[in-house]
């Protein structure tokens, strides 16, 4: 009989209290936020401030860079300091850099102030995905993220593109001031200090859980490090590749919110898949699908490949999405390198608008930067292929039934 990833032990800790689960939840969306809105964002700053298209990248990065270094500050602090205060400060920061951004036309000055934005939300988006990783019942509260995550998403494509329509990029940061704002209710529900004895009397309840290699939770986060390289690069052009293709960016806006919704099918077939399949199988061939319609990107896009793309990558991301986090869960559940998920997410999240950035300021087309995403998908899956072998020798009812 396989052992789920739900099935925790008869001890909970603070992290499996409804109000924790709803509070990270919370932040993890607003933290993500930024990330979320960046497509609407991009075009905007383009035609109010004149930036050019490799400067929206760089922009783009610095935005989710501060997401990397609030991540890497977060797995060091996380069970020293109080966390309801971290995440505080985050919140504060974000609304703070948001209203300096407003009417800032200076790229060299918005620089800064965007790479702080992205700061203050990776601390609320690093602290929630942290404390969750010390919950049980991981893969159900995973779910819970990204399900509330896609809905949330579709909201912001949905609004944003009418905000930035009336009130330009300026409108925006308003908006996330108001969204990070909102977000203060869930620090208070938030526990405050990480207990480590609590943790070790859970553990010793689920001693059947194996020990595995650290080398193997290095893998997965290089492999999270690629899917989100390409998921980078992706997300910050896609409302550009739209315009140059001849569609209307509120329609791109509609386009990509309805897109986001039908999401919600991939989440649901991977939490169901994960029963009867487990997790390893599904989430190679996820990669190969996507590597092969990337693939096709880098050949040449049209208005039939640009909509090719749109279904498979917004049906396979939060697919994939659930697949990454529970298999990292089920390697380590103590949750240390779940922690450093957002950073490997923030740093490759940079990196993809950044490279895009430079391919197209060198004269490089859309191809190129789909080509480059293809290649960081095609590192996913040589390292969760490791993974999955590994697995299959040190413990084949992990690597086949979960």
């Amino acid at each position: 009989m396989s052992t789920s990833v739900d099935a925790g032990p008869a001890h909970l800790t603070q992290a499996d209290r409804p109000a924790a689960i709803v509070a990270c939840v919370g932040l993890a969306i607003l933290g993500f936020s930024l990330f979320m809105g960046m497509p609407i964002l991009v075009g905007a700053l383009v035609d109010d401030f004149g930036f050019s298209e490799e400067q929206v990248g760089y922009l783009a990065a610095a935005d989710l860079g501060g997401m990397f270094v609030a991540s890497i500050a977060t797995s060091l602090l996380v069970t020293r300091v109080d966390r309801r205060m971290l995440a505080s400060a985050g919140i504060f920061a974000a609304i703070l850099c948001n209203l300096l951004s407003l009417g800032e036309n200076a790229f060299w000055t918005l620089l800064p102030i965007r790479f702080l934005a992205g700061t203050g939300a990776g601390l609320a988006y690093a602290i929630a995905v942290a404390v969750l990783a010390g919950s049980h019942h991981t893969a159900r509260n995973y779910t819970y993220l990204i399900f509330g995550q896609v809905l949330t998403n579709a909201l912001i494509l949905y609004t944003f593109p009418h905000i930035s329509g009336k009130w330009g990029a300026n409108g925006i940061f308003v908006a996330y001031c108001a969204v990070f704002s909102a977000g203060l209710v869930f620090v208070f529900w938030l526990p405050r200090y990480f207990d480590a004895m609590e943790q070790e009397r859970v553990s010793r309840t689920e001693g059947v859980r194996a020990h595995f290699p650290s080398y193997l939770c290095w893998l997965c986060l290089i492999a999270v490090f690629g899917f989100y390289f390409m998921i980078g690069a992706y997300w910050a052009y896609i409302e550009r590749i739209g315009v140059h293709l001849g569609f209307d960016p509120e329609f791109i806006g509609l386009l990509l919110a309805v897109f986001t919704v039908f999401s919600l099918i991939g989440c649901a077939a991977a939490y169901w898949l994960s029963r009867r399949c487990g997790q390893s199988r599904p989430l190679l061939g996820a990669l190969l699908t996507m590597l092969s319609v990337l693939s096709l990107h880098a050949l040449g896009i049209n208005v039939v490949v640009y909509f090719v793309g749109l279904v498979a990558i917004f049906l396979l991301w939060n697919f994939i999405d659930i697949y990454q986090l529970g298999t990292i869960a089920n390697i380590d559940h103590s949750g240390r390198y779940a922690a450093l998920l957002p950073a490997a997410q923030g740093l490759s999240m940079a990196a993809g608008p950044a490279a895009g950035g430079f391919l197209l300021g060198r004269g490089f087309g859309y191809e190129a930067v789909m080509g480059a995403g293809a290649a960081s998908v095609a590192l996913a899956l040589v390292a969760y292929g490791v993974v999955h072998s590994r697995l299959r020798s040190l413990s084949p009812s992990l690597a086949y039934e979960q």
